[in-house]
C-alpha cells in the first residue's frame, strides 16, 4: 500500500496529519516572534564591552567612570554585568559635554539635573553662561600667545645672518627686545 493511499483511505487520519503540521508551523512562527522579543530584552542587557563599543569608549574610561560615581555598577548576573542602553546614552552625554569644556565633576552636576524644566533651565542657563566666560577668558589668552609667538618668531627666531648673539634667557625677560635685529648696527 502506497502511503498516499493509505492516508486517503483512512478517514480523519489526514486531517489530524494537517493539523500537526500547522501546529508545527505557528510554533515556528511563535519561535520567531519569541527570538525577536528576546533580541530586544537582550539588546537591553550588555556586557561591559558591547557598551563600551556602543558608546565609542574603551572598557578603562567605562571603569573610571564607575569610580568616579558618573556610572553605577550593576550587580552580577550569571556571571556578567549587564548594562542598558541608559548607560550608553548617559556615556555618550558625558563625552559630549567634555567636547564643550566641562569637567568631569560639571558634568555629574549636569547629569544630577536629569530634566529639563522651569526649576533646572536656569541653573543650566547659569552653567552653560559660566562656561562661555571661561572659554572666552581663554580666547583672549590664545590670541595674546599668538601675539608673543609672531614678535619671538620675528626677533630670535628670524634666521637671517646675525652680527650679534643674545641669550634666549635675556630675551625672554627683556620681552624679546635684546634680539631685535634693528638695534644691531648700533
Amino acid at each position: 500500500m502506497k502511503p498516499t493511499t493509505w492516508l486517503s483511505e483512512t478517514s480523519g487520519l489526514t486531517d489530524d496529519l494537517l493539523s500537526v503540521e500547522k501546529k508545527c508551523l505557528d510554533s515556528v512562527l511563535r519561535y520567531g516572534v519569541y527570538n525577536w522579543i528576546m533580541s530586544s530584552i537582550q539588546s537591553d542587557q550588555m556586557t561591559i564591552g558591547t557598551l563600551a563599543k556602543s558608546a565609542g569608549v574603551g572598557v578603562e574610561t567605562i571603569r573610571f567612570y564607575q569610580r568616579k560615581g558618573l556610572l553605577h555598577e550593576p550587580a552580577r548576573r550569571a556571571g556578567f554585568r549587564k548594562y542598558s542602553d541608559a548607560d550608553v546614552k548617559r556615556i555618550r552625554f558625558i563625552k559630549r559635554v567634555q567636547e564643550l569644556g566641562f569637567s568631569l565633576k560639571d558634568a555629574q552636576e549636569l547629569l544630577g539635573l536629569q530634566l529639563c524644566n522651569e526649576e533646572t533651565s536656569p541653573r543650566l542657563a547659569e552653567a552653560c553662561q559660566d562656561k562661555i566666560v571661561e572659554i572666552e577668558r581663554k580666547i583672549t589668552d590664545l590670541k595674546q600667545m599668538i601675539g608673543m609667538l609672531r614678535k619671538f618668531s620675528q626677533t630670535c627666531g628670524n634666521h637671517g645672518p646675525r652680527q650679534t648673539q643674545c641669550s634666549l634667557l635675556d630675551c625672554f625677560e627683556n620681552n624679546w627686545e635684546c634680539c631685535d635685529t634693528s638695534r644691531e648696527g648700533e
